[in-house]
């Protein structure tokens, strides 16, 4: 088995039970699929995009680590494509000889309301 890691943006206008309901939809795909095994599953909640995507500027980002075979991934990338809270995604193959050990970013201080955000 391989070991992949994921990570995915999902739009953060979205209300909560939807975010949810997408969320164990995918963590679903990646425990039921036959010799799989996750992880890590982090939801590391909104942040700034570093540039608009689908005419967003925030996003909700989640961190997936799992073992499994390819297809696993065609599979997971096939979902990802055709659910709409997702608006962008990226897996790439993990060394099994490293650990995993991905740390989410620091957290973001908040705007202030009114305030643009500063660009350099």
């Amino acid at each position: 088995m391989k070991r992949y890691e994921t990570i995915f943006i999902m739009d953060p206008d979205l209300e909560e039970e939807v975010a949810q309901s997408a969320l164990e939809k995918i963590k679903g795909i990646v425990t039921q699929f036959e010799g799989s095994e996750l992880f890590k599953f982090e939801d590391w909640g909104p942040r700034r995009l570093a540039y608009e995507v689908k005419k967003k500027v925030r996003g909700r980002y989640v961190l997936i680590h799992f073992a499994g075979p390819p297809a696993l991934l065609s599979e997971l990338h096939r979902n990802f494509r055709v659910m709409d809270p997702v608006i962008k995604f990226q897996s790439v193959r993990l060394d099994e000889r490293k650990e995993m050990t991905t740390k989410p970013p620091p957290p973001e201080e908040p705007l202030e309301e009114g305030s643009a955000p500063e660009e350099a």
